[in-house]
């Protein structure tokens, strides 16, 4: 706890490796034999030398007038022998600190001294204190000849120096108590001094240049432990001086306060590692970059374990050896793909494929070990599996301990194990972040990047034609024709594998002139960047159509594909993404009912349908002031003919270009955003007449559609729970109809959106059912109770088509899932009667009756039910 002169030394000797040289940082894993070992320069080992006379020469002076002198109080006598293990037990309880490079010990040396001070004769201080210090640098440290020579040399200076201190200042007064007890702590500290000038002397050699400031710290540092030591010396004195005897509990005491000093000493340096420890933990998990995570890995684990080395080996599925990363002088990260060898293969069987640490000492006696260390020049190292997300990936290895005091033990692997811990947390982050990127970024059926990814290289691509570094760039829009009949006849894993398969022809054909994303669902966009050439992007894009010209092998079936492309160029065009698009996205539509095929962007295209842009403005007017009707369509059991609901349709009749059909105007609404107010004004309305009909005794039901952007409305719950309450309709009179191909637009929303809807109390209706995503993992995802056959089916039932089997299915499997079943479009008696001998639930045509404004539903009623009442009509 006082002087730190062995272990000083035994750092200071030990001349640090050389660095090596910047420029060869890039070879991190090639074999560089010797570059760890301690190699003295002649010139310096001879200043050593030198330095070591000079402590003989003052120990000789000094010490040879009191080797006949026998011990200072003789009322008890330690023998050489014991003062040997006493040196030795306190040289070798020693409290190691790390400063920079080098490691300094502390110990409690000074309480033998001064023991030997007053109860040991010269000669068995000095012999006794030579031959324990040997013991344990020999024995335990295994030091070096030169070091052991030096250290020594510094201490037989330093007994000789604390006799002729102690003897002189003891001696005034006549031998007082208080001058003999100044003449101890005035012994340890002149000793001290000295062997800080020492020390000193010698990392300045090795430094290369003498500093003053560093000398005088190295000869008065460390001096405040030196009166605490030396005053339990004293006390161990006086009690001795008192009684012989007192020597058991002093003996006691002193084991005691070893005890107490090593547990301190480990629980300061166990501090000092946890706070390394967070500071490591903060560090990497606030670096998502792999290279940056590498970085800090391997820069503190080389700070933590004090050491000069540190480098990750990673390896492949196999096991083997594919990169090595090690953290060069400058702080750099360098890699290399270096081969394993022999040894290397050792420590990967035994850390990869093992999953164990391995501790390889500077005492190790493994020859594999040994081999291994000797091939990369390091006296030690330590090496822990460094885990990812799919197991062990590498190793991580720290070697050469900073100084020569101390070696890798076990404390060190589980502190390296820790690391290698937090770097695989670190990692598996990183990859997670990466893949989430990724992921954000590409469509994950095809690999291609998405709409998203596409908009910022359009963005990028125009910001260059705007800055000059580029002429010019061009977008196309390719839609495929026809895909959804690849859908509904094939199924939808064989329409993904007709995407996957476009994808990657659409890569091939475009190659290096541009990149190819997907938007969604059939559709794809080419960027052709620094390009303001019209007929090398109008190349690029026939090599496109001519890419799917060949049929694609499908579940057996050989299927024609093709495809209507727009273009549209910037910044002849356009020169922002959200208008290239669109230019892009209307001359595909214009290709596609033209059968052209391929459209460039012709300012014409915005304005050759004046009719829809007058619509657009002439709807919202429409929908302010009532201009919308609702008409209504009833729908009978087919077993008996009563009425039990009927379905809103709107209709627009425009003052001017008369009846608008809604095949037009509501695809109009969807695009301008109107398609909100359009489902809430029909909503109202057919509420407001389904009231005013229960009111006169006609309890019947309505049934409104939603169309595909309804089901992304948030709001459309809270609306339709608003309209029920207002017109005072149970939630079960309602039936909202959605479309196979609007909820499969975006299933988990929509589905969400169609639970909410049921808790409500509201029906739902699968409108068109059999056109689109049919299948019975469908239905039963949707919280539906009921469906309704396309018209498309009915129609030709009549002529016993194979369309009597789809219907005849359907309504099983409605049957079968407790679904009612509505079928749509009958137009005569004898298709009503065939569809109620399949047991199909309700019918809905022409045959029963034509849409009809909602007023007039119930004098309608009236009429039916009198023809019915004087045999009229049959079943309806």
């Amino acid at each position: 706890m006082s002087t730190p002169s062995i272990e000083r030394t035994t750092s200071a000797v030990a001349v640090p490796a050389p660095p090596v040289p910047e420029g060869e940082e890039h070879d991190a894993a090639r074999p560089v034999r010797g570059i760890a070992r301690r190699i003295r320069p002649s010139g310096q080992t001879l200043i050593v030398l030198a330095v070591i006379a000079v402590l003989l020469a003052i120990g000789v002076v000094l010490g040879l007038p009191f080797l006949h002198q026998g011990p200072f109080l003789p009322s008890a006598t330690l023998p050489w022998w014991v003062l040997a293990i006493a040196f030795a037990v306190t040289e070798t309880c020693v409290l190691h600190i790390q400063r920079s490079r080098e490691a300094r010990s502390v110990s409690m040396s000074e309480l033998p001294l001064v023991l030997g001070l007053f109860f040991a004769s010269p000669v068995a201080l000095f012999a006794g204190r030579l031959l324990g210090c040997a013991a344990t640098l020999v024995g335990l440290r295994r030091a070096a000849p030169l070091k052991t020579f030096f250290n020594l040399a510094l201490f037989t200076a330093e007994t000789a120096v604390s006799l002729a201190v102690f003897s002189t200042v003891s001696s005034w007064g006549g031998g007082h108590i208080v001058l003999t007890w100044a003449g101890a702590y005035a012994a340890a500290f002149a000793a001290n001094v000295l062997g800080g000038c020492a020390i000193g002397l010698v990392i300045a050699v090795h430094d290369g240049r003498l500093r003053p400031r560093a000398l005088l710290e190295e000869a008065f540092g460390g001096q405040a432990a030196v009166p605490m030591v030396v005053t339990v010396g004293l006390v161990a004195v006086t009690s001795l001086d008192a009684s012989a005897e007192s020597a058991w509990l002093l003996a006691g005491f002193g084991l005691l306060l070893l005890l107490a000093y090593r547990a301190y000493a480990s629980l300061a340096d166990r501090h000092l590692n946890l706070e390394r420890l967070y500071r490591f933990s903060q560090l990497v998990s606030t670096s998502p970059e792999i290279d940056q995570v590498m970085s800090t890995v391997l820069g503190e684990a080389r700070e933590l374990l004090r050491s000069d080395r540190a480098s990750a080996a990673f390896v492949g599925p196999d096991g083997g050896l594919i990169a090595r990363v090690r953290l060069g002088a400058s702080g750099r990260l360098a890699r290399s793909e270096e081969p394993s060898t022999p040894e290397d293969d050792w420590v990967l069987q035994h850390v990869v494929a093992g999953g164990q640490p391995l501790l390889m000492p500077r005492t190790t006696r493994d020859p594999d070990a040994r081999r291994w260390l000797a091939t990369y020049g390091m006296r030690e190292a330590v090496a822990v599996p460094l885990k990812g997300g799919t197991g062990v990936v590498g190793v991580l290895v720290v070697a050469d301990r900073q100084g020569e005091v101390r070696t890798f033990e076990q404390n060190d692997v589980l502190l390296l194990e820790t690391v290698a811990n937090q770097a695989g947390v670190a990692l598996r982050n990183g990859e997670l972040i990466g893949q989430l990127r990724h992921e954000a970024l590409h469509d994950a059926l095809t690999g291609l990047p998405n709409r998203t990814n596409l908009q910022r290289r359009l963005g990028s691509a125009l910001d260059d034609v705007r800055t000059g570094r580029t002429t010019g760039a061009a977008v196309m829009i390719l839609d495929l024709d026809d895909f959804k009949e690849v859908n509904d006849t094939l199924g939808h894993q064989q329409g993904d594998l007709l995407l996957v398969e476009v994808a990657a022809r659409l890569t091939a054909a475009v190659g290096a002139a541009g990149s190819v994303a997907r938007l969604g669902g059939d559709e794809f966009a080419i960027l052709v960047p620094d390009s303001a050439d019209e007929n090398r992007v109008l190349r690029v894009g026939r090599r496109v159509l001519r890419a799917l010209e060949q049929p694609v092998s499908l579940d057996g079936l050989e299927v024609e594909v093709g495809g209507s492309m727009g273009i549209a160029l910037a910044p002849a065009h356009a020169d922002d993404p959200a208008a290239l698009l669109k230019r892009a996205d209307m001359a595909m539509y214009d290709a596609k009912t033209s059968t052209r095929g391929l459209r460039l962007y012709e300012p014409e295209l915005d304005t050759n349908n004046p009719r829809r842009l007058t619509l657009v403005s002439e709807l919202r007017t429409a929908l302010q002031s009532g201009g919308i009707q609702v008409h209504v369509q009833p729908q009978g059991r087919l077993s008996g003919g009563q009425v039990v609901q009927v379905e809103a349709l709107a209709r627009w009749r425009h003052p001017e270009l008369g009846n608008i059909a809604p095949d037009e105007f509501i695809p109009i609404a969807e695009r301008s955003g109107l398609i909100g107010p359009l489902t809430t004004y029909v909503l109202d309305s057919s509420l407001a007449a389904c009231a005013q009909w229960r009111a006169n005794g006609h309890d019947i039901g309505v049934a409104v559609n939603l169309s595909t952007r309804s089901l992304h409305d948030a709001d459309l719950v809270e609306e339709v729970d608003r309209l029920l309450r207002r017109h005072g309709v149970p939630a079960h009179r309602l039936t909202l109809e959605v479309t196979e191909g609007s909820v499969m637009a975006d299933p988990a929303r929509a589905v969400a959106l169609l639970h909410r809807l049921r808790d409500l109390g509201v029906r739902l209706s699968v409108d068109d059912f059999g056109t689109g995503y049919s299948s019975l993992s469908y239905l039963k995802r949707l919280p539906v109770q009921e469906v309704k056959i396309d018209r498309s089916f009915i129609t030709s039932l009549r002529e016993g088509s194979e369309d009597v089997a789809i219907v005849r299915a359907i309504v099983d499997l409605g049957r079968h899932l407790q679904l009612e079943v509505v079928a749509e479009g009958i137009e005569d008696q004898e298709t009503w009667d065939l569809l109620a001998s399949m047991g199909c639930d309700l019918g809905q045509g022409w045959h029963l009756g034509r849409p009809m404004p909602s007023e007039e539903l119930q004098p309608w009623l009236r009429t039916r039910d009198s023809a019915r009442s004087r045999g009229g009509l049959r079943a309806v």
